[in-house]
């Protein structure tokens, strides 16, 4: 008899400790990894193994031990490479065991639970059922008898298609699906004749749900350049010893980093290895799918968050069976299993999309790192434009750095415009679209080509404001304008969800003179759409809630029947269309004015990889950049692509004002219904840093705040912040979660934070 540890599977931010359980007899196979059911304060909750001992030796302690209910699945979830990346989370996010455990299960729970009650109403217990269902079909396999009926001739059968039913099981040699079977002709009363007869038997067979099953034709193999031969040979180094090597492969929009992908994953499968592939958006998968299946058919599985949690569970299986060797997804595929993972690709690495943004506020880059080192694989960040730390990494050869500076079938850059639209507004033009770019536009779709457009804003309007008193229309729950959208002719909160019917009168003053201000995507999308011949098609947040909506937008657009794509962020990475020779970005300062020391890269980005989607066929390209900044440097640098220029500026920057990649930092937030509170509590948090600093117990450090959010209320709490940036964060860390505040139900840790404000 033996006890084990578990770490409890509960939504909440505060229970760091596990908890013993007996183990029955019949579990006596129970060990760290495996998923387990167990009754926790009047409930049955799932918990996850942690690890198992023997049973306390004071027998008081031992009785007060409650048992094990069930045991989830045939096989432990966690192997012991997820156990240990899991535990360093734990530590290094700064939060409970379960909560960085949960991350690796699809719907990041295995049971659903259900209250049980008397015939008064009163609650008894809560009973449960497993949440990920397996999809089975009926499958037919011959039986000895069969086989046996069949060496001998068939003798005394009459029936053709019983006879060839017959035929087909014996030379297919295992279960074939019924669907199979019926799709040759064979229903099912054939196959109950065959039953009743004793010559097949049949079972119920698990499915893999796949929703990209399809046939893809064979990608066509193309000559790599010199640039692109050498990074493949430095990588396939790596993967064929087992080095774990980190690569940054920098290459300007354009150049073929791909097709590096694709070479390194045919290595890594050579070699009997797995590859995990991540993605910063679920627009860019499919393009990446068709390329992947042009070159690996059904090798490849995909996972992103508009799968069902029971299609999701089915990559997994694969990924941990070895039914598939390379899953392509979002961030949360960097906790997938894996039978042996051998390479980690991480495509656009600077992308923001990568860090989870509620807690454990994790970044798939630093997790793929982990888990990278664990298993001893080399790891490939690809990007035209690097993060900054990640740049200064490889300068620093912590990184092996490998250049692409060309396009390999010889095609330039884009041509690029700045447009001033300071000088739009002197002549008259108030429509959100300069002349230029119409005149552009125009001109493209009369030749037949395509323009994508990129406004980095969803709706109709910005916000609805009273013209005689200036109040702008709030959310009442957040403090935060709502945005107006055409469909559905209602104002809506892009922070909470809530929607208002468009007011007729100002709330604050009577007046009926309400106006729309400032440019969405739906409005910019009218305005294109009133310009000769242009035939528009949207792609942002509110086009794109089914599972299959970018693909969708995507392919409709390739196929011709638009000629103009308008969206958000999204229309801006990685898309490989040839017939695309026009890109405009409208408003492209709007990023640079936000309070944080990441906007001039987050700036720098955006407009290089939009710039980057024209011209990438054998067509010219151009692009034409909106702004009221148009001597702004670093819009000037995007128009050049010049990222190296850009980064040797930004690194001085950040080492002046002691920010990363020259220190580390972290976020601690406060909410409250009361603003005093959040405050105040914000408040004790620094006081006791201090005197930390005080005692020698901690090395000096940066401590800015309390300071209000940039959004300070959200879903009616109030949101305070503090700002730590120091040389030596462990220690930081480890005093914090040693601190009463470890537990703090309305105090969180965002660890190496995307956004400061």
């Amino acid at each position: 008899m033996f006890c084990v540890d578990v770490a409890i599977n509960l939504p909440v931010k505060n229970i760091f400790k596990v908890y013993t359980y007996d183990v029955p007899a019949e579990f006596d196979y129970l060990d760290a990894g495996w998923r387990v059911v167990v009754p926790f304060a009047r409930q049955t909750v799932e918990g996850f193994v942690v690890r198992r001992s023997a049973l306390p030796q004071d027998l008081s302690i031992r009785e007060k031990l409650k048992n094990v209910e069930a045991v989830i699945g045939d096989r432990p979830w966690f192997d012991a490479e997820m156990l240990a990346t899991a535990q360093w989370l734990s530590a290094y996010y700064m939060c409970s065991l379960a909560e960085a455990m949960r991350l690796f299960v699809p719907g990041k729970c295995s049971i659903k639970r259900q209250a049980i009650r008397d015939d008064k109403g009163k609650l008894i217990r809560y009973d449960y059922e497993e949440r990920l269902k397996e999809k089975t079909i009926l499958a037919y396999s011959i039986s000895e008898k069969g086989r046996e009926f069949v060496r001998e001739g068939f003798p005394h059968m009459r029936g053709f298609k019983q006879k060839n039913a017959l035929k087909i099981l014996y030379e297919f040699g295992d279960y074939l699906a019924s669907t199979d079977l019926i799709a040759q002709g064979y229903d099912y009363a054939v196959m109950r004749a065959l039953l009743d007869k004793g010559l097949v038997v049949s079972a119920s067979k698990r499915i893999l749900r796949n929703s990209y099953d399809r046939f893809v034709a064979p990608d066509k193999s193309v000559s790599l350049t010199d640039e692109q031969a050498s990074a493949v040979e430095k990588i396939n180094a790596a993967i064929s010893c087992d080095k774990q090597e980190t690569f940054l492969l920098q290459g300007i929009t354009g150049s073929g980093k791909t097709e590096i992908y694709l070479r390194a994953t045919a290595k890594a499968l050579e070699e009997g290895k797995q590859v995990l592939m991540l993605v910063p958006e679920i627009a860019l998968t499919a393009q990446l799918v068709n390329r992947f299946q042009g070159w690996f058919g059904k090798l490849v599985a995909v996972a992103h968050s508009k799968l069902s949690q029971n299609e999701r569970g089915d990559v997994w299986y694969k990924m941990r069976t070895g039914n598939a060797r390379i899953l392509i997804g979002v961030r949360s595929a960097v906790f997938a299993p894996f039978e042996n993972l051998g390479l980690i690709i991480i495509d656009e690495e600077h992308e923001g999309s990568y860090k989870q943004e509620e807690r454990p506020n994790y970044h798939a880059r630093t997790v793929a790192e982990t888990r990278a080192k664990s298993v001893h694989c080399p790891l490939i960040l690809g990007s035209a434009t690097p993060d900054i730390t990640t740049y200064y990494q490889a300068l620093k050869g912590e990184y092996t750095h490998l250049r692409l500076t060309k396009r390999p079938i010889g095609n330039k850059l884009p041509n690029v415009e700045i447009v001033d639209m300071r000088e739009e507004l002197k002549a008259k033009n108030f429509s959100v679209l300069s002349r230029t770019l119409q005149s552009k536009l125009v001109q493209t779709v009369a030749k037949g080509e395509q323009g994508i457009i990129l406004l980095n804003r969803r709706g109709y309007s910005t916000f609805v404001m009273c013209r005689d008193c200036g109040e702008s229309i709030t959310c009442e729950h957040c403090a935060v304008a709502l945005v107006y959208h055409s469909y559905g002719e209602d104002m809506r909160c892009h922070y909470c969800g809530n929607t208002h019917p468009i007011p007729k009168i100002c709330p604050k003053c009577g007046s009926q003179r309400i106006k729309f201000f400032g440019t969405g995507t739906q409005k910019a999308e009218a305005e294109l759409q009133a310009l000769p011949d242009v035939r528009v098609l949207r792609m942002d947040q509110d086009s794109t809630s089914t599972k299959f909506a970018h693909e969708e937008i995507l392919d409709e657009f390739k196929s011709g029947k638009y000629n103009t794509l308008i969206g958000t962020q999204m229309v801006a990475k990685g898309h490989d269309i040839p017939n695309v020779t026009l890109v405009g970005v409208l408003a492209a300062d709007s990023v640079l004015n936000l309070p944080d020391y990441r906007a001039s890269e987050r700036a720098f980005s955006l407009l290089t990889q939009a710039a980057g989607r024209a011209g990438r066929g054998l067509k010219a390209g151009e692009v034409v950049l909106q702004t009221y900044d148009a001597d702004n440097e670093i819009i000037k640098l995007a128009a050049k692509q010049d990222y190296d220029t850009f980064a040797k500026t930004e690194i001085y920057n950040r080492k002046t004002f002691y920010y990363p990649p020259f220190t580390h930092m972290l976020k601690l937030t406060t909410l409250d219904k009361k603003q005093e509170n959040a405050q105040a509590l914000a408040q004790r948090v620094v006081l006791y840093l201090q005197n930390l600093i005080l005692e020698h117990k901690l090395e000096p450090m940066v401590i800015a705040g309390p300071f209000p959010a940039l959004v300070s209320k959200v879903r009616d709490l109030y949101r305070y912040n503090v700002l730590i940036k120091a040389t030596d964060m462990e220690k930081v860390k480890a005093s914090l979660m040693a601190s009463e505040f470890r537990s703090q139900p309305n105090l969180y840790f965002d660890v190496d934070p995307a956004s400061v404000i």
